[in-house]
């Protein structure tokens, strides 16, 4: 399978004085058309779960490589409707209660008592590395919610970002439950779709990362989507949320460090689901 980004010499180099490696949002298949306006103001509320304090206009154009004049209407629009609120002072933006409880009616246990994301809180501060949670959308595991590595060499990983279900850490982990009749269907649509870049995928090679993951209870990815790069991902219990939908848990990071600390990583994952999730007898 070819497989892209990664590092370069340059990257190593910018690595290790703490710049971020960036792996594309959406780096397989063919992107849907969306309304612009619509899909910017998501990755603004995105941005402030990532960097979780305020933000001027200026640092969010830059980071978002959005155009100024564009992203100051935007931001004053969400103002006046009540789901920022600015700062005269400072100048700055900062997400209001009203997207605070958006979206709270939707789930219960661990998602509506903040259980899950104490889970993936805890799971940052042992490893340090990237913490990935993710769901199944059509032939994609997309990320719903990343914490980024605080170590000096890092990928970094943007929300929303998709991956190919039937070929990354994530999707194989979401997988796990589905029964093996599925899959080869879910392998020819997947190559049907894919872009024309990508080579088709073997089923025989999903059914085995299947069979891995269900006799082991984690998958590891040496470099299956981004050179250099390793990633431990683990199915969560079932109906976590409201309708059930599969999640999934990863930990990422630079490839010879996550291979260095597999057994440790397996457990720390292991031993926070049991503590976050799982409910006492």
């Amino acid at each position: 399978m070819p497989e892209s980004g990664g590092f370069s010499p340059s990257d190593r180099a910018d690595a290790a004085s703490g710049t971020d490696l960036s792996v594309g949002a959406d780096a397989v298949g063919p992107s849907l058309a969306f309304v612009k306006s619509a899909g910017r103001v998501l990755q603004i509320l995105e941005l402030f779960d990532e960097l979780q304090r305020e933000a001027r206009v200026s640092e969010i154009a830059e980071r978002l490589s959005f155009p100024q004049s564009s992203t100051s209407m935007l931001l004053k629009s969400l103002a006046q409707l009540g789901y920022l609120d600015y700062d005269a002072a400072s100048r700055t933006f900062l997400p209001s209660p009203r997207v605070a409880l958006l979206g709270a009616w939707l789930d219960k246990g661990p998602v509506r008592d903040g259980s899950l994301v104490r889970m993936l809180e805890h799971l940052s501060e042992r490893t340090g590395d990237t913490v990935i949670l993710a769901a199944r959308n059509a032939i994609f595991s997309q990320y719903v919610h990343v914490l980024q590595a605080r170590s000096a060499m890092r990928f970094h990983v943007p929300p929303g970002t998709r991956r190919l279900v039937v070929w990354s850490a994530t999707g194989t982990a979401l997988l796990a439950g589905n029964p093996d009749c599925e899959i080869g269907p879910l392998v020819r649509r997947t190559n049907a779709e894919a872009s024309p870049e990508q080579s088709p995928i073997p089923i025989s090679d999903v059914l085995a990362n299947l069979a891995r993951v269900r006799q082991a209870g984690y998958f590891f990815s040496r470099g299956l989507v981004t050179p250099g790069a390793g990633s431990i991902a683990v199915p969560l219990p079932k109906r976590i949320d409201k309708r059930g939908r599969p999640l999934a848990v990863a930990i990422s990071g630079v490839l010879a460090d996550v291979e260095r600390r597999e057994a440790q990583i397996v457990a720390i994952i292991q031993d926070a689901i049991a503590r976050f999730l799982v409910p006492a007898d």
